[in-house]
């Protein structure tokens, strides 16, 4: 394996911002008040809030990305939520986007990096809205990081292995790092076997790096996955199933000696 040609690629914990290939989360923008805030934010507990169920992941690491908007998603049921202010925000890693749901006296910043509670109370009542969950996140210093988040993070992948696989449009995210945390689970969705990309596919749990979004990967039969590995999406997906429910994508295990930020840490969660 050491043999193997590799090519390397720079990753920005804190980046520009862009959609380039080296983008792995964060902008620039707010970073000077995160370090500014770092020791209020120390001694800061967790804080209550609002999230959509379909964009929270509990332990993730995640920025706020806008100031309060003027216009706020539209909800099933607005009870929940009136009052309360709403900001983007931008996941570690995956560059997904969120909304938080505040209250009047939530003290958030802009710029500011934030981690949910990886448990959620459980004698929080339900809300009458479906897609809302109660959360709670507090800041996140830099002290908390396994990695310094205004220095580029270099790391090598190793071509000619991992793969090409099938994967929902939903689940990908160009440049993300993952980790396999299965073997073969022996089955293969119907719409993914008869989608025509690969003869054969297998199904194997993953999940990305810095948060709790675990998905399914569809692999070629012939892609090298390794449970515990940790690979990287590779660039650009293509949607091949007609109806839009599979992208075709590429997938590289990571050389983890060349990583100079604490990845078990980010396994783990906060």
């Amino acid at each position: 394996m050491t043999d193997t040609p590799r090519f390397e690629t720079r990753r920005r914990f804190i980046g520009t911002g862009a959609a380039t290939v080296g983008a792995l989360a964060f902008g620039v923008t707010g970073s000077t008040t995160a370090q500014e805030s770092g020791d209020e934010a120390a001694d800061a507990s967790f804080q209550d809030a609002i999230s959509t169920r379909e964009t929270y992941f509990s332990g993730a690491i995640f920025r706020v990305v806008s100031p309060p908007l003027e216009n706020a998603p539209v909800v099933q049921n607005e009870e929940p939520v009136r009052n309360h202010s709403v900001r983007v925000i931008e996941y570690f890693n995956t560059n997904e986007e969120g909304y938080l749901f505040l209250p009047p006296n939530a003290q958030v910043e802009r710029g500011q990096v934030y981690v949910f509670d990886d448990r959620l109370g459980s004698e929080a009542p339900e809300l009458p809205a479906a897609n809302l969950i109660r959360v709670e996140y507090r800041p996140v210093t830099q002290a908390d990081l396994p990695f310094k988040m205004e220095e580029d993070e270099d790391f090598e992948y190793f071509e000619g292995e991992g793969g090409e696989a099938a994967v929902r449009p939903d689940d990908f995210y160009s440049s993300a790092l993952f980790e396999i945390t299965s073997g073969a689970q022996g089955w293969v969705p119907q719409d993914v076997e008869q989608s025509g990309l690969f003869t054969d596919y297998n199904t194997v749990h993953a999940r990305y790096l810095g948060t709790n979004q675990r998905f399914l990967l569809f692999p070629q039969e012939a892609a090298g996955t390794n449970t515990g590995q940790l690979y990287v999406m590779r660039d650009e997906s293509e949607i091949f199933d007609p109806a839009g429910n599979l992208v075709a994508a590429e997938f590289s295990p990571v050389d983890e000696d060349s990583l100079t930020f604490d990845d078990e840490f980010l396994r783990t969660g906060t």
